[in-house]
């Protein structure tokens, strides 16, 4: 299968709040954090659950810090997924294997029952339980 390197590029990330107000005008408790990520192809908006802190505040630290800005979504399966974040991506030539390149460390599994992946999910990439049996 011949790999699609130059696909999308991440070249602009912004924050984006959504409140919900509790009842008490006074008392506002933010509900999700939204990321906007923009592309050659279009935008997309990403909304970060509180149910997941670590992962949820990991990905807007990277964001912050500029870790995604020119990545390439370096694997493409049509109808299934597409894979970004390997900072290696970052003006790859087109031969070369992508995606084991990360931050530096791993965080713990956050699993919740109430929510689960569905299409449009983003989830964090991990290595198998054989390799990983902590499931950072």
């Amino acid at each position: 299968m011949k790999s699609i390197n130059l696909v999308l590029l991440i070249t602009v990330i912004t924050f984006l709040s959504c409140t919900a107000n509790s009842g008490n005008k006074k008392e506002k408790k933010e509900k999700s954090k939204f990321v906007l990520v923009e592309t050659i192809y279009g935008e997309m908006k990403i909304e970060l659950y509180n149910e997941t802190p670590l992962h949820r505040d990991n990905f807007v630290k990277l964001v912050k810090d500029g870790f995604y800005d020119s990545l390439l979504f370096h694997r493409v399966i049509k109808d299934f997924m597409i894979q970004g974040g390997d900072p290696e991506s970052k003006g790859a030539k087109s031969i070369k294997q992508l995606g084991n390149g990360g931050p530096g460390y791993l965080i713990d599994a956050e699993f919740v029952s109430e929510l689960f992946h569905k299409k449009g999910a983003l989830a964090a990439a991990r290595e198998s339980d054989k390799v990983n049996p902590e499931k950072k």
